[in-house]
């Protein structure tokens, strides 16, 4: 069974500083939150980036002790092929600058590796793998993620 669907897990939750009466100015809380995108095609996976990579930019609260968790389930994961570089090599670059910010964690199903004749030496060293992306996904949502 191939897995159709892009999980991009913020659990980050754009952090933002609490004003009531009661607490101190200046503390943040966070929630995690999970949001279900379906991005098939390397343009779609490049917005998420760029959006990540914008609220890494414009917000100064945002704790990167929490990367957005990319569990990438479909025909995406070629963006990433060693083999494809020439032709993604920005959404390639952006997704390595931001892993290594600790902004993203990219995760690829290897459930769908294997039906595609993916080998894990084709695609680039700050990549992960999981057996089976929506049972990664749904560890995360019981580890206390939220939709939104």
């Amino acid at each position: 069974m191939q897995c159709n669907k892009v999980f991009a897990i913020l659990s980050f939750a754009l952090t933002a500083a609490v004003s009531a009466e009661n607490l101190s100015p200046g503390i943040v809380t966070t929630s995690p939150y999970v949001a279900q995108i379906e991005a098939h095609t390397a343009t779609e996976l490049d917005h998420i980036l760029q959006r990540v990579d914008s609220i890494l930019k414009e917000e100064q609260s945002y704790s990167v002790s929490s990367p957005v968790a990319l569990v990438l389930h479909g025909a995406e994961i070629q963006a990433f092929l060693k083999s494809n570089y020439q032709q993604n090599q920005a959404l390639v670059d952006l997704a390595a600058k931001l892993d290594a910010y600790n902004a993203v964690e990219i995760q690829v199903c290897e459930t769908w590796m294997r039906l595609n004749g993916v080998d894990h030496s084709q695609l680039p060293p700050f990549i992960s793998t999981v057996p089976y992306g929506p049972a990664a996904e749904a560890a995360l949502v019981d580890q206390g993620y939220e939709y939104f």
